[in-house]
């Protein structure tokens, strides 16, 4: 006990190791362990020797970075108690459930967190000793769902379960009467309006109940995306609803991965580019918006000069790297409202909405300039000068539709390359 912590006295130290709820003595500022007793050190399956100095950030399933630690331990002090619902992870990875009541002490000008944990394990083991039906169901769906819900609509209070503020990092006590705004100002700005629409709509009977994915704000600032779900539950005499219930499910992972796999369905493989299909999509909004704004739109077709040869002398790995080096020269010049797509092969096809054909060929005689100052460099360290051939075409001028245009830029692609490569038409 010899860290600068206040457990010098011989009965206050058996005292601290002698209870049996474990305690931890924790520096505010950087999150380490700086003693705890053997309580705490055996819950964790730990020795004092692997515990001590060991973040409680690595210990806490519920506490997710050092941001969050600093809003948390900030509270702490500002209040002087702090009560979390949370997870506290063994040296072997499980995990179990604790009632953590955490209190601010200063000692010799020192500030220090003093946090008693209480395990819940035997407590969940013990339901079965429950009689009222209306308790265990109360209990079940309050600690088996990420966060429980009841609103009533006649003072706009609002019940909010230990899970719901654990999730969003807060603890369970506080916030200690949350009304409606506590969850309406929780909701990202962009969610919030199609989210109560639809709240509304179940209130008004419009449908047969309400259900939302949208973000909640954490307390460190970051969303997370979650699946909502509720209904009205109790009516007064003349059929207007009075109170709501319903639970809100964490879906933030499988939220991203589905982003992830749409994010890869969307890119060429090779060049991390938007691929032909996507090109397609967004060729027919920007054409759809043009049509409606009375703006032009070009389309270049561009081919790589002599791609066979390069490919044959020098095999398909660099031929690979070759593609690369020519989507990301273009990708280096082009603004973020010019879009470029990987076609197939050593083709590419750029949309630049509202552009005129002046300025659209003017862009592309820059990109050849540039193409000829930046030589692509094999793995074996030849030096070669890439070129390309590209074609305008543009709307209204060269077509109505997707297939119109692309034709039109395709056939002055091919007029660019017969006429000795290295160039543009249209």
């Amino acid at each position: 006990m010899d860290r600068g912590n206040p457990l010098q006295d011989a009965f206050f130290t058996r005292l601290f190791h002698g209870v049996s709820d474990a305690i931890y003595v924790i520096d505010p500022d950087s999150s380490s362990i700086l003693a705890a007793n053997e309580a705490g050190c055996r819950a964790l399956g730990m020795s004092p020797e692997e515990l001590i100095d060991q973040s409680v950030l690595s210990l806490n399933q519920d506490v997710t970075g050092p941001n969050q630690w600093r809003e948390i331990s900030a509270a702490i002090i500002a209040a002087g108690n702090y009560t979390f619902m949370g997870r506290h992870v063994r040296k072997d990875g499980t995990d179990f459930p604790v009632e953590v009541v955490t209190d601010y002490l200063e000692y010799k000008g020192r500030g220090y967190l003093v946090s008693v944990a209480r395990d819940l394990s035997e407590h969940h083991r013990h339901r079965e000793h429950l009689t009222d039906d209306e308790l265990i169901r109360a209990l079940l769906l309050n600690e088996s769902s990420d966060g429980l819900w009841d609103w009533n609509l006649q003072d706009h209070s609002l019940f909010l379960s230990p899970q719901w503020f654990r999730m969003l990092g807060y603890g369970p006590n506080e916030i200690s009467s949350p009304t409606l705004d506590t969850w309406r100002n929780s909701v990202h700005q962009e969610d919030l309006e199609r989210v109560i629409t639809l709240l509304q709509d179940h209130l008004q009977g419009k449908s047969s109940r309400y259900e939302a994915k949208y973000r909640l704000r954490s307390r460190d600032g970051h969303y997370l995306w979650v699946h909502d779900r509720g209904m009205v539950a109790q009516h007064d005499l003349d059929g207007r609803p009075q109170r709501m219930i319903g639970l809100v499910l964490d879906i933030t992972e499988s939220e991203h991965y589905a982003a992830e796999l749409l994010e890869r369905s969307q890119r060429d493989e090779l060049t991390g580019l938007y691929n032909r299909r996507t090109g397609y999509e967004l060729f027919e909004r920007f054409l759809r918006d043009c049509r409606r704004d009375n703006q032009p739109l070009q389309v270049v077709m561009l081919d790589i000069d002599h791609f066979k040869p390069l490919n044959d002398d020098y095999g398909h790995l660099e031929g690979d790297r070759a593609i690369r080096h020519v989507a990301d020269e273009l990708r280096r010049c082009l603004r973020a409202d010019e879009w470029l797509f990987r076609w197939g092969g050593e083709e590419f096809l750029l949309l630049f909405p509202g552009m005129d054909r002046s300025s659209a060929h003017g862009m592309m005689q820059r990109l050849l300039k540039h193409f000829n100052a930046v030589p692509f460099v094999t793995q074996g360290g030849a030096s070669l000068e890439l070129t390309f051939s590209a074609g305008i075409s543009g709307f209204p001028e060269n077509g109505n539709s997707i297939r119109q245009l692309v034709g039109a830029a395709d056939r002055a692609m091919y007029r660019a390359k017969s006429s000795g490569r290295n160039r543009v038409e249209g």
